[in-house]
């Protein structure tokens, strides 16, 4: 029998709570019974009373908590390095990782979340190994998601990990849901910093949300911030950690997604739009970033009409 413990604790994504649960139970369908799996819903107030128990594996779901960092959990996380001590295998879904983080146990190891906490985690937890654009990472005897509805994803790998890879694809088949996803890439967009509190760099910032991308050059920023250019290297660099070519490149790339998402323009007129001469390497650009091809997230995210 294969035991699993998922924690309720506060702020926790019942959806993920009880997706889990359901997902399990359609697994256990899909074998024709054949292994049971037995899934128990731990509050994290009563953790102390189930000591001595022997789960297989422990789960942390996602959180709803804007702030995932703020929560202490002093107790769950004492109990999570008891288990882990145990041999059992321990598993975090999106904020849940934050929680997963404090038991040191992903320290100097390669650990993922949802890509909107990537800065917040990285600073709260500089020993671990942050990969925001995996969707799921597995170390064996610890494994990480990343995003809301990655406990989909993960709750797959457990399948596959206790059951069989059979069983798996079975319960994907039967739920109508594809196989486990690798990267968070297609989903994240480029959020510029604003709040560096370097006015000069702000300035060209914004000057480049309301501007046309066609011929804008690196060369603009610079005479948009009023600086001298090797000072707006160095100042823009300092303030948002990354070079302005990098920027610039990462929003067209932004851009972009917008266009291919919301209209039926062609590849080659979406790269126009943006600022690519060649669309050669505006869809080289594209899929280095977002890990997919401009044809292919059309396909997946733009209109249908």
């Amino acid at each position: 029998m294969v035991v699993i413990w998922i924690i309720a604790y506060e702020s926790a994504q019942k959806s993920a709570v009880y997706g889990l649960c359901d997902l399990f139970s359609m697994a256990e369908y899909a074998c024709n019974s054949q292994q049971k799996i037995k899934v128990e819903i731990i509050l994290e107030d009563n953790i102390n009373d189930i000591y001595k128990q022997s789960p297989n594996i422990i789960i942390l779901p996602p959180s709803l908590n804007k702030s995932p960092n703020k929560c202490n959990h002093q107790q769950l996380v004492k109990f999570l390095r008891y288990y882990h001590l145990q041999g059992c295998i321990l598993a975090s879904i999106c904020a849940g990782t934050f929680i997963l983080a404090k038991t040191n146990l992903l320290d100097d190891r390669e650990a993922t979340t949802h890509w909107a906490y990537a800065e917040i985690f990285k600073r709260a937890f500089p020993k671990v190994i942050l990969k925001e654009d995996q969707i799921l990472i597995d170390n064996n005897d610890v494994i990480t998601a990343g995003g809301m509805m990655a406990w989909i994803d993960l709750g797959l790998r457990v399948v596959e990990r206790f059951l069989d890879r059979n069983i798996m694809l079975k319960t994907t088949q039967f739920m109508l849901i594809d196989p486990p996803r690798k990267l968070q890439s297609p989903y994240i967009n480029f959020i510029p910093k604003y709040n560096h509190g370097d006015q000069e760099i702000v300035k060209a910032q914004r000057w480049l949300l309301n501007t046309n991308l066609r011929k804008v050059t690196v060369k603009d920023l610079v005479n948009q911030s009023g600086l001298e250019e090797r000072t707006f290297l160095r100042r823009f660099k300092k303030a948002i950690n990354l070079t302005p070519k990098t920027y610039l490149q990462h929003f067209r790339i932004e851009r972009a997604r917008t266009i291919l998402a919301t209209t039926n323009v062609s590849i080659e007129q979406v790269s126009w739009e943006i600022g690519y001469a060649d669309t050669s390497s505006f869809r080289k650009n594209f899929t280095k970033i977002t890990h997919i091809t401009p044809r292919e997230y059309r396909k997946k995210y733009g209109i249908t009409t």
